[in-house]
């Protein structure tokens, strides 16, 4: 199911990759469905046009003064479907195109309190191989030790071995600048749109949700992490959060920043390599 909030995108890509199922801009992938043709367009659906022609009463005979689409002659004694410009439609063709990952991993000391800072980043490698084999690009942003501000420890790349390292580099936090993680990743990934405009951006935030930084000295760190997840949702990318919280202790905002985020929240066990593509799928 999607998020709440969240519609189908609708963008179309120019460039094929093997994951999230999207639409093209090229005379490549399964013909899909149609649109309405634009000025020059080359890549027509002869059925869909056919089709609107008819609808439109097009079977008027070649006296209005319009073309018939080559190929479609009519029997003698019989009326050709005259295909006027307002009929013309495109193919949309379908492929598969590649992810541009960015992991906000919560390496504070609030999440080490309760032993998990081994396993989330144990599980987040998991996540890494299984993204890098398929070919996406992935990243990492964690908390920067001692300092109110996240860091980014990997810019997007394909390298397992290089993810691996700086994942095992990552070190502890006295803080949770989660906002300032949040915001690091969507400008990340905003940067990695404008080289690579046909990947699908996702940000995985694996946290235990309790923020202690706020952006600015005297602000909510709480309000801005909602109002960073908001402008994921508006930038479009998409959104998972895997609450990394102990069952029965102090309640995070995982499941509030999911919403804002218009993304989708589990607990962290259920960010595994093998549901993590139907996750993708879901959201693409």
């Amino acid at each position: 199911m999607l998020a709440p909030g969240r519609t189908r995108d609708r963008l179309e890509r120019a460039a094929a990759g093997r994951r999230a199922r999207t639409l093209t801009s090229r005379r490549a992938g399964k013909y899909s469905r149609h649109r309405l043709a634009r000025a020059g367009e080359s890549d027509l659906a002869l059925d869909a046009t056919l089709r609107a022609a008819a609808v439109r009463g097009g079977s008027r005979g070649a006296a209005s003064g319009a073309g018939t689409v080559p190929g479609a002659g009519a029997p003698t004694g019989s009326r050709a479907i005259v295909v006027e410009r307002a009929d013309l439609r495109r193919k949309v063709r379908e492929h598969r195109s590649p992810l541009a990952v960015c992991f906000v991993v919560d390496n504070s000391y609030s999440v080490q309190a309760d032993g998990l800072v081994a396993a989330v980043k144990g599980l987040v490698f998991r996540v890494l191989e299984d993204a890098t084999r398929r070919g996406d690009r992935v990243a990492l942003v964690a908390f920067s030790g001692g300092t109110p501000e996240a860091t980014v420890a990997l810019r997007l790349t394909t390298s397992l071995p290089l993810a691996a390292q700086r994942l095992r580099d990552v070190p502890l936090s006295g803080r949770t600048p989660l906002a300032d993680a949040l915001r690091r990743a969507r400008l990340l990934l905003r940067q990695e749109l404008v080289r690579h405009p046909n990947a699908v951006p996702v940000v995985v935030a694996v946290t235990d949700g309790i923020p202690t930084a706020p952006l600015r000295p005297g602000g909510s760190a709480l309000r801005d992490v909602l109002d960073e997840a908001t402008r994921l949702r508006r930038s479009n990318v998409r959104l998972i959060v895997a609450d990394a919280s102990r069952p029965g202790g102090r309640s995070g905002c995982g499941a509030d920043l999911a919403m804002a985020g218009g993304g989708v929240h589990l607990p962290l066990a259920g960010l595994a390599p093998e549901s993590f593509a139907r996750l993708l799928e879901e959201l693409a």
